[in-house]
């Protein structure tokens, strides 16, 4: 097995170990149970050992204290050694996944680009906004609501990241502390809840299994890796499930729909595209109420169904016009702004693309999972609420969500909470009958969560295959994108980069830019910028990119450029389609006539097959060049003419040309 998918697996036996000892309160058999849990704590340990010593004595520690707590008695000293055993115990195994995980993230030299790098600028913003009051502060947290990206999550992530060296990896790291801790708590409680609904005997394995395999899905973790805290959502969206799965508004309960009503709110605030999510699940679990009201109508008791459609209707309308009220300026941003048109470039085939996406991105294992899941709810416990909640919320939100566009690594979250649904399903029919075939079940879960666990997770994974099925069982297909995503996830080109960006400082004195015509995942104008984060000298001497129709406008920059930056061969890494990427259209036109408005500067070889040249303009622009670049973009001229054409002529007004 590779390195690094030995390290994850350390890391998940760890985790699973711990969460165990925190969350299964089981007077009985305790003994063997967290023996159980301490054996697989033991493999994880010694699969880091070759790494780094100092979690393997965490650890140890860790081990013999389990060890006496697993053999000690009750009653005397032991009423308050053994919760002061625990609790120290729990430190001890925190802090050597802590270190595994800190291993994990610097071992690799990734620059943060685009969406990866939004929430660390917005960090850095907040931040500033702060040092100048708290007025100011919560005045920036605010006006940002209406914008894509809200600063709504910078207040939870500040701790501890202020007392980092604030580069992308503290940023990642940093969520082990601000949001791994609530997440997994509450995915625990939501495999509690719904072993109890399902009333699910066999607790210990089910627990297990279904805590296990939900908190190892690779779609869970992926965004996070990158430094996009967009799972800091699920927090509030595994809320709204616990106070939802077993309620059917029976009686007014103020207090619980107050937290309901606030764990919405704070969904859709982390990240807009759960809006998504809000809608299909509450859709969904409206049916169930009035499904459920309806059957207790047909078994005599139509006062208590009417009382549970009121109470549904009061609730819901009070909660939609507040809603409105708190969150008007996000809804009004809505309302008139066309995303169906602007992010048609993301949109890759719709509902049916998304559905085969989806597949993909389960894996033969979850599936398999599911559909055990469903037999067991349908067949054993003649249960199909849950199922039916969960496969409505999916489907209406993956339609709602691909009338814009398809989904990405991180917008498959706003599905997990429907699919986790069913995967406890699947966790419970495991458990409930682990005791026939229990060596043939025992490898199912252990093989999935090691395939899980070894998915490589990187800004070009679609497909949730382990890396080291990639890496050695290429295929004919994947060995472009195997070599792409080596030079992508781990940087050998970053002193290339570093020099690039050095020089571009040097030779741009303050009021000058620099052009930069790649935008891509190999090479845009963000990896120059952020390559010393938290330092970004040459932020302002280096203008942004363009590549994207109906979100890029026409880059005017070029024209006010010192220097143009382009590269051979041209990078075309990701994306969705090639023949309306817009960069590789101005790359061409520029080098038609290159050498009429520019000169040769400098040369950079990047070690990878790569060269960087950069222009300097010799030739002061005129309306006939801009005329020129802008002919290249006539559909796209034609489509968002506010983004083209208008922006020229107002720039070429203002320069009286």
């Amino acid at each position: 097995m590779d390195k690094r998918n030995k390290t994850a697996l350390a890391y998940l036996l760890i985790g699973v170990a711990a969460a165990g000892r925190c969350l299964l309160a089981v007077p009985e058999n305790a003994a063997l149970q967290e023996i159980s849990l301490t054996v697989l704590a033991l493999v994880g340990y010694l699969l880091l050992a070759f790494r780094d010593k100092r979690p393997v004595l965490l650890g140890g520690a860790g081990l013999v204290l389990e060890l006496l707590l697993c053999g000690g008695q009750t009653g005397g000293v032991w009423v308050w050694l053994s919760p002061a055993l625990r609790a120290l115990d729990l430190w001890l195994f925190w802090a050597a996944a802590l270190l595994y995980f800190y291993w994990a993230e610097t071992r690799r030299s990734f620059v943060y680009i685009w969406d990866y790098v939004n929430y660390i600028n917005k960090q850095y913003n907040a931040e500033a906004a702060f040092l100048q009051g708290p007025a100011v502060g919560f005045h920036f947290i605010l006006d940002s609501l209406a914008e894509d990206y809200t600063n709504f999550n910078t207040l939870f992530i500040e701790f501890p990241f202020c007392l980092t060296d604030r580069t992308g990896d503290s940023f990642a790291i940093c969520q082990v502390f601000s949001i791994v801790p609530m997440l997994l708590l509450l995915l625990a409680g939501l495999v509690v809840k719904v072993g109890q609904m399902l009333q699910v005997k066999n607790r210990f394995w089910y627990f297990l299994i279904g805590l296990s395999w939900t908190f190892t899905y690779p779609w869970l973790r992926m965004s996070a890796v990158l430094s996009q805290p967009d799972w800091f959502g699920l927090i509030f969206g595994f809320s709204i499930l616990l106070l939802t799965l077993d309620f059917r508004f029976e009686k007014l309960q103020p207090v619980r729909f107050c937290l309901l009503f606030a764990a919405t709110a704070a969904i859709i605030l982390s990240r807009r595209w759960y809006l998504y999510f809000v809608v299909g699940y509450y859709f969904a679990y409206a049916v169930l109420v009035l499904v459920s009201s309806a059957r207790i109508a047909r078994a005599g008791q139509k006062k208590q169904a009417l009382l549970q459609v009121r109470n549904l209707v009061l609730f819901g309308l009070m909660s939609m016009v507040a809603m409105l009220i708190l969150l008007w300026p996000m809804v009004s941003r809505i309302l008139a702004y066309s995303y169906a048109e602007r992010y048609s470039y993301y949109n890759g085939g719709g509902f049916v693309a998304e559905i085969s996406l989806q597949f993909w991105r389960m894996g033969l294992m979850n599936l398999v999972l599911v559909g055990m899941g469903l037999w067991f709810s349908l067949k054993k416990r003649k249960m199909p609420a849950l199922p039916c909640l969960a496969g409505l919320e999916i489907l209406l939100s993956m339609l709602l969500f691909t009338r814009i566009q398809n989904t990405g690594s991180h917008q498959m979250l706003l599905f997990l909470p429907g699919w986790f649904l069913l995967f406890l399903l699947g966790a419970a029919a495991l458990a409930e009958g682990i005791s026939r075939f229990r060596a043939a079940k025992v490898v199912f879960w252990v093989f999935t969560l090691v395939f899980a666990t070894s998915v490589r997770c990187s800004p070009l994974t679609t497909i949730a295959l382990p890396g080291f099925l990639v890496d050695h069982f290429p295929l004919a297909v994947t060995e472009e994108f195997v070599r792409l995503d080596k030079l992508i996830y781990d940087r050998k080109d970053l002193p290339q980069i570093k020099a690039i960006a050095n020089w571009i400082d040097t030779h741009c004195a303050e009021g000058e830019i620099s052009y930069m015509i790649p935008h891509d995942m190999l090479y845009c104008p963000d990896h120059f910028k952020n390559c010393q984060l938290p330092a970004t000298p040459i932020n302002n001497k280096l203008a942004f990119g363009f590549s994207v129709p109906g979100t890029h406008y026409f880059p005017m920059q070029f024209f006010e450029a010192k220097y143009v930056l382009t590269a051979d061969p041209f990078p075309l890494t990701h994306v969705n389609d090639p023949e309306n990427e817009m960069s590789h259209k101005l790359n061409e036109r520029f080098l038609a006539v290159r050498d009429e408005y520019f000169a040769l500067e400098a040369t950079f070889d990047m070690g990878n097959g790569t060269t960087f040249t950069i222009w300097r303009r010799t030739v002061a622009p005129t309306r006939a060049e801009v005329e020129y670049y802008l002919s290249a973009f006539k559909e796209e001229d034609a489509q968002y003419p506010e983004m083209f054409s208008q922006i020229a002529e107002s720039w070429l007004a203002a320069r009286g040309l």
